[in-house]
């Protein structure tokens, strides 16, 4: 009995984490800060695990987020019922430690990523399943120790085996409705886009981080990469650019007034390459957030704020000065 507690949370918190992602606008909206396509990208990013990503989820990120939020769903239902416990809660440590070796890879230290903890969580539901707890495994138990169970006396002797694959099959019926009701509810993405082309921060880099010979004007400092025309970037947006130093992403912001900053995009919490939405720079990772004005942190977990970088504008153009 123990062990129930840890259950019932694992077993909700999945189910939470499949309907907060099928019920976020932005979720399957190219250019949101929470976007699917754009938090795979940062995952798989110098992570042991980005392969995987790169395989299977990075060539369709909206049919690998939905598949993966109806399996949330799916397993957190199965694990607060106490069906298939074991199963269910191998593939739930499965998705964490996946998640582990993408997601969390870049915290530091360790234990400040929870899918390392998430992992161990699931790791005594494995070995030991609901025993001991309410839940239909335990019932299933009993039942297979009688040779038939008869529903209802006029109706159909049923074997155990019958029994898990309906109980099974109403659960998955009841995930995509879960599924579906989350993903009706969210309405429209009605939040501030990245760019005024609606594309997104990394297409939006396609037209500013395109490489382009050095400039020879005076008012440039030596060294700097042209990116592109000042009128690209208006105000009040920001795109993504690689640096010309290292290669790592930058992101470029035009403030209200008209004042360009540039900062790391790679934000310092796990990693993720972070975008501008909203009027703030954003980490689709785990919601750190940024001032565009100074890169200081306001909030989420991020321990520290974005590095500053260096761009001039002159004739026209926007430069990136190496740092």
């Amino acid at each position: 009995m123990a062990l129930l507690p840890l259950r019932l949370f694992l077993g909700i918190t999945f189910v939470y984490a499949g309907v907060q992602k099928l019920s976020d606008p932005g979720f399957l909206h190219p250019g949101a800060p929470t976007y699917i396509g754009t938090q795979l990208h940062g995952f798989a990013h110098g992570t042991p695990g980005g392969f995987i990503l790169r395989a299977f989820a990075l060539p369709d990120p909206k049919l690998a987020g939905i598949g993966v939020a109806i399996v949330e769903i799916a397993v957190g239902l199965l694990v607060t019922l106490g069906l298939l416990t074991r199963a269910a809660a191998a593939v739930g440590l499965g998705l964490n430690l996946i998640l582990f070796l993408t997601n969390s890879w870049h915290a530091y230290p360790y234990f400040l990523g929870s899918d390392i903890v998430f992992v161990f969580a699931w790791l005594p539901l494995v070995l030991a399943g609901a025993e001991g707890q309410p839940a239909l495994d335990n019932g299933l138990e009993r039942l297979a120790r009688s040779p038939r169970m008869r529903m209802a006396p006029s109706g159909p002797a049923l074997s155990r085996r019958e029994v898990i694959t309906r109980s099974a099959g109403a659960v998955g019926a009841a995930s995509l409705l879960i599924a579906g009701v989350a993903a009706a509810a969210k309405g429209s993405y009605r939040g501030t886009r990245a760019l005024a082309a609606g594309t997104g921060t990394r297409k939006r880099a396609a037209a500013l981080a395109a490489p382009h010979a050095q400039h020879a004007s005076s008012h440039v400092p030596a060294g700097a990469v042209r990116l592109g025309p000042s009128k690209a970037l208006p105000a009040g947006q920001g795109a993504t650019y690689n640096d010309p130093s290292d290669g790592q992403p930058d992101i470029a912001v035009r403030l209200p007034d008209g004042k360009l900053k540039a900062y790391s995009a790679v934000c310092t919490h796990a990693g993720c390459t972070v975008g501008f939405s909203g009027g703030v720079i954003a980490c689709p990772c785990h919601g750190a957030t940024y001032d565009p004005n100074t890169g200081s942190v306001t909030g989420g977990p991020a321990p520290q704020g974005l590095a500053p970088k260096r761009l001039v504008e002159s004739d026209g153009q926007i430069y990136a000065v190496p740092t």
